[in-house]
């Protein structure tokens, strides 16, 4: 393998782990972890708490890390490996035939730094997506969507209005057209400012998400549907 393509990869790959000692531990935050897989999201948004507690070898991380993050959101489910190639038992593991890994954004932002030697703060949101990077570039091809505007409780048949961002590796969101938003029967398409009108007419406490071809599918966002003039 040529240096530049050597280099390239340990950039792209950004779930190195760190092998070679445990780091000094931070100090424990409350964060979330989410794992969207090829084909279907394999763990939804997901509140933990680090701890000082090292992950297991090989990986042998600070608990405080994004490392430690995963650890606890799944429950160990992970290959601890220093190139991360399985979790919660799908595997991508790089190659010029197959190009597909696990690329770690951290608060919307595409991170270049190891899980295992970033640090949490309070508030952090690890999202772990499948991303396919191929020559020459090797520059990631995979995206995250983020909804908003969904209340959390809505009058049945009422509409409500929703937006759908995109962001860059940098983390600068834009609107996100033509995403399929759905939430109980309700079904709605983004337009060109990223936003969508849903309806819901079924009662009761429903998960609203979006979704693009060649886009990670936003976080599931809870809604409960109530008649006029009652509450959830």
């Amino acid at each position: 393998m040529s240096k530049r393509i050597t280099s390239t990869l340990t950039l792209m790959l950004a779930a190195l782990l760190s092998v070679a000692a445990v780091a000094s531990a931070g100090t424990p935050a409350a964060v979330t972890v989410r794992v969207e897989g090829q084909t279907s999201t394999l763990l939804g948004l997901t509140a933990v708490t680090t701890t000082t507690t090292a992950t297991p070898a090989p990986g042998n991380c600070s608990g405080t890390t994004a490392a430690g993050a995963l650890q606890l959101a799944t429950s160990g489910n992970w290959d601890h490996n220093s190139y991360i190639q399985t979790i919660l038992g799908e595997t991508h593991a790089w190659s010029m035939a197959d190009p597909r890994y696990w690329a770690f954004w951290i608060n919307d932002s595409y991170s270049n730094d190891g899980l295992c030697t970033h640090e949490l703060s309070t508030g952090d949101r690890v999202l772990m997506l499948v991303d396919s990077a191929s020559a020459p570039s090797y520059t990631p091809t995979v995206f995250p969507l983020e909804l908003s505007g969904v209340p959390a409780q809505v009058t049945q048949s009422v509409p409500v209005t929703v937006t759908v961002n995109k962001y860059s590796t940098a983390g600068v969101a834009s609107a996100a057209s033509g995403v399929t938003v759905t939430g109980a029967s309700s079904t709605a398409t983004t337009n060109a400012s990223g936003q969508a009108s849903l309806t819901f007419n079924t009662l009761g406490t429903f998960n609203v998400k979006g979704k693009k071809s060649g886009f990670a599918p936003t976080a599931s966002v809870p809604v409960c549907v109530h008649v006029a003039g009652g509450s959830c």
